[in-house]
Order: structure tokens, then C-alpha cells, then sequence
């Protein structure tokens, strides 16, 4: 009886947990909020084990990593949404315990019931180890594992351990083999690889601040690579025990930017996609979204079709041609050296000249003047100091860091803009003989990126 009466506890509170959810979830749409993690919150505040009771979608995936996850995540559930399939996804970025507890009251009925034919998390990889567990998911797809903001997430292979420990041991992992920060996960799991080959641009001494991974995991000598793209990424071997990257299923052997094509090896045939963006970290994303379509069983067709109708989300990269200027918001995530050494690149690898904002003022932690700003010294600014950056424009609280940072790259003292206020500043940047404008901003300063790109393209137009 005492059994009994425990078990009935449980739901009753897990009914009541969905209920008052799922009445704060409407509330708070009904008054124009984003309603991502308080349901989640409340839900878990009453039911703790709120996880565990949750019916499930046929379909759970789960999406984590260190770059790239919301990208991949929201593509993902874009992707199903058009191929038919009732989803629902964390998408407003809501990753950690109680946005994934909000993403399953939203599948649910207030009466308990599965409405939706799958669901998408996007997880954080350090709650991974709470959410994981929890929503078991069927998929888990890393995009990578790189070092990031090191008071948060520590070191990569902290967070290799986590996901590590805490993936459940049935799930089928879609994996990077280009990363081996992130392709030696759960071992004894079923496993399916992406890859990008050689490219005409890669090479084997990449120069970059940061190299995570360098030392063969087995032998722990040192690796070599047959092609590196960046930092660690690449095919790797060892010479002395005969380690090398894991073999992909699927490999991106030409990106043909000028055609919009994307070169697939896919069970041993070559298949052409609509390409979604010729940066190659993009790249990355689309390709691992596509080898989740084939091991879901979409056909090669449908696939291309899907591929045809969905692209990026504009809050990580959008452009705009201005009077023949062009203007391009970029992400650069905040406090991460190498999401933003990557952005440095797409920057230096564009043709003509060009003016570089910097918006990466930490907004959460700028308030309270703790931003730890030891990254920016992880972070190749030396992309920067490219002739044809004309001016490089670091703006707000922090843009004296970035300029001594900027000076120690070597970008000459007469092109560096700095300027605490972000919007007065725009009003005097000097626009002159300037083909093309990059807003660069993490991932709390995009509201304000916004604001600087309307105030540079009112400029722009009155030219």
C-alpha cells in the first residue's frame, strides 16, 4: 500500500507539475515573453523528477558541442518541420535543465499526452549531464568540442567526460571524425561519422594560438595530419601506433561556392546539395545535419529538396548590400576564442576593403565588471592585421582591451577605432572607399548589433 501510494504521489505531482506549466507557458506568451526556461523551471521546482515521468516523442534528438549547436538544432528541427513531422525544440536557445524541461511540456497535452512526432534539444554541453539522462535521447549529435570561456566551461576535456559519463548507453551518436576532441565518445555506442576532405586551402602548419588536441590519444605521441583546416580539425594519424581519425560516412569532398553546391560521399556515390554557406565551419553543421537525414532514412531526394527550402538563421549571419557596400552581422561567440578566431577568419578571407566592428562586450557579465578577459590573448587577432582591413572598431566598456590586444597582433595604431559608447561611435566612423562592413557580436550583444547596423546603413544610404 505504502507502494502504491508512493507511485500515485509521483504522478500526481508530475500532473500537477504539467499543469501549472503549461498554464505559465501560455501566460507568458499571452504577454509577449519568450516563456523558455520559467515553465521549465516550475515544472522541475514541483516534480524533480519530472525527466524521468515525461512521456516521449518517437523521435528525441539532442544536439551538443562547443560551436555550432544552435545553428545544427534549429536547421534540424527546419529540416523535419519540412519534411512533414510535428517538432518542437528548444530553438529560442533555452539549452540547459529547464529549457529542455520547458521543450517537453511543450510536447505534451495538459493531459499527459505525446501531440508532437519529435523533439529537438539543444543541450549545453556542462548540463549535460543533468539533461542528457533525462531526455534519453534516441540521436545525440556533437558538432565539435573546443576550448571555450574557461570559467565556464573549464577545459574541453572536462566537458568530454561529462557527455562522456552522462550520454545514456543506447543512444546512437552522430559524430565529428575530423574532431578528436569529440570522436572518441562512448566507445561501446553505436556510431556514424562526418567528415570534410582535403581542401584546396587547408594546410598542415594551420598557425593558430590554439591547438587543443595534439598528442595521439593512444601512444601519446605526437600527431601528425594528412590535412588540417583549423586548429585541431582535420585528419590526424599517428606514426608510431597507427591511430588516425575514424573513417567517415559521409564526407564533403568539393564545396562549389560559385554553383551553390555541396559535394557529399555518401555510401560510396557522390550527391550534390543546395550549400547552404561556403564558410567552412557552416559546412560543418550541414553536414552533419545531413548525415542524421540518411541514418533517419530520408531519401538522397528528399534530403536535396529539404536543402532547397531552409538556410541560416539570420541571427547568426546575415548580409545586406547598402549603395554597393555590403553590411554582414556575424556571430562571434563571447568569450571564445576559437568561435572567434573562426569569424576572424571569414573576415580576412573576404576580397576587398573593409571596416571590422567589434561588439563583444559580455553584456550578463559586464554589469557586474567580472568578464574575464584572458580569452582575447587565446584569440588569432593577427587575421586583423590584413592591408586591406581598413579600420579595425572595437566598441564599448571593454575597447581598450581589444586595442592593446589588436596592437600586439600588429594592426597599425592609425587603424584601430576605439569607442566606449557603441552607438555614438557609429556616427563618426569613417565609412570612405569601405566594400565591405562586418558587425561582429556574441551571444548577448546581438540586440545591440542590430541597433549598430541600423545606424551604418541610414549612414550608408545617405551617401
Amino acid at each position: 500500500h505504502i507502494e502504491k501510494g508512493v507511485f500515485k504521489m509521483k504522478y500526481i505531482r508530475f500532473y500537477l507539475a504539467l499543469f501549472i506549466a503549461k498554464c505559465c507557458y501560455y501566460g507568458l506568451r499571452m504577454f509577449g515573453k519568450r516563456a523558455s526556461q520559467h515553465p521549465g523551471w516550475l515544472a522541475l521546482g514541483i516534480c524533480p523528477n519530472f525527466f524521468e515521468l515525461a512521456p516521449k516523442a518517437k523521435l528525441c534528438i539532442a544536439v551538443t558541442g562547443t560551436n555550432g549547436k544552435t545553428t545544427v538544432a534549429n536547421l534540424l528541427t527546419d529540416a523535419l518541420q519540412e519534411s512533414g513531422l510535428k517538432v518542437v525544440s528548444n530553438r529560442e536557445g533555452a539549452n540547459v535543465d529547464c529549457g529542455c524541461a520547458t521543450n517537453i511540456v511543450n510536447s505534451l497535452t495538459f493531459f499527459g499526452k505525446v501531440k508532437v512526432d519529435a523533439t529537438v534539444f539543444e543541450v549545453d554541453e556542462r548540463f549535460s549531464r543533468v539533461t542528457l539522462p533525462g531526455i534519453c535521447p534516441d540521436y545525440l549529435v556533437v558538432t565539435d568540442l573546443f576550448r571555450d570561456s574557461l570559467k565556464r566551461n573549464a577545459h574541453p576535456d572536462y566537458i568530454f567526460n561529462i557527455i562522456n559519463t552522462y550520454c545514456p548507453n543506447h543512444t546512437h551518436l552522430i559524430l565529428n571524425a575530423d574532431d578528436l576532441g569529440s570522436n572518441l565518445l562512448k566507445p561501446n555506442n553505436k556510431h556514424t561519422y562526418f567528415a570534410v576532405g582535403k581542401q584546396e586551402e587547408d594546410q598542415n602548419a594551420y598557425e593558430s594560438l590554439v591547438m587543443d588536441h595534439s598528442i595521439c590519444p593512444n601512444c601519446h605521441s605526437q600527431l601528425k595530419y594528412q590535412y588540417r583546416h583549423y586548429h585541431h580539425i582535420g585528419k590526424t594519424y599517428c606514426t608510431k601506433c597507427g591511430y588516425e581519425s575514424p573513417c567517415p560516412d559521409a564526407l564533403v569532398e568539393k564545396i562549389d561556392a560559385q554553383n551553390g553546391q555541396l559535394y557529399v560521399n555518401l555510401h560510396g556515390n557522390q550527391v550534390a546539395f543546395p550549400l547552404m554557406s561556403d564558410i567552412l565551419f557552416n559546412v560543418y553543421n550541414q553536414i552533419a545535419i545531413i548525415t542524421l537525414l540518411d541514418v533517419l532514412g530520408f531519401e538522397v531526394a528528399k534530403i536535396q529538396n529539404i536543402f532547397a527550402k531552409i538556410h541560416i538563421p539570420d541571427s547568426r549571419l546575415n548580409q545586406i548590400d547598402v549603395n554597393g557596400t555590403k553590411v554582414i552581422q556575424a556571430m562571434s561567440k563571447g568569450q571564445s576564442c576559437v568561435s572567434s578566431s573562426r569569424t576572424f577568419d571569414l573576415v580576412a578571407s573576404k576580397e576587398g576593403n573593409k571596416l571590422v566592428i567589434l561588439v563583444l562586450d559580455d553584456a550578463y557579465d559586464r554589469k557586474n565588471s567580472i568578464e574575464y578577459w584572458g580569452w582575447i590573448y587565446d584569440t588569432d587577432y593577427e587575421r586583423l592585421a590584413k592591408d586591406n582591413i581598413k579600420i579595425v572598431a572595437p566598441l564599448g566598456p571593454r575597447c581598450y582591451d581589444h586595442e592593446v590586444r589588436l596592437l600586439l597582433a600588429g594592426v597599425p595604431q592609425d587603424r584601430i577605432y576605439a569607442k566606449s559608447k557603441e552607438l555614438e561611435a557609429i556616427d563618426t566612423l569613417p565609412l570612405e572607399e569601405i566594400d565591405s562592413i562586418f558587425i561582429l557580436y556574441d551571444t548577448s550583444t546581438y540586440h545591440l548589433s542590430c541597433e549598430v547596423k541600423e545606424k551604418i546603413i541610414k549612414r550608408l544610404e545617405a551617401k
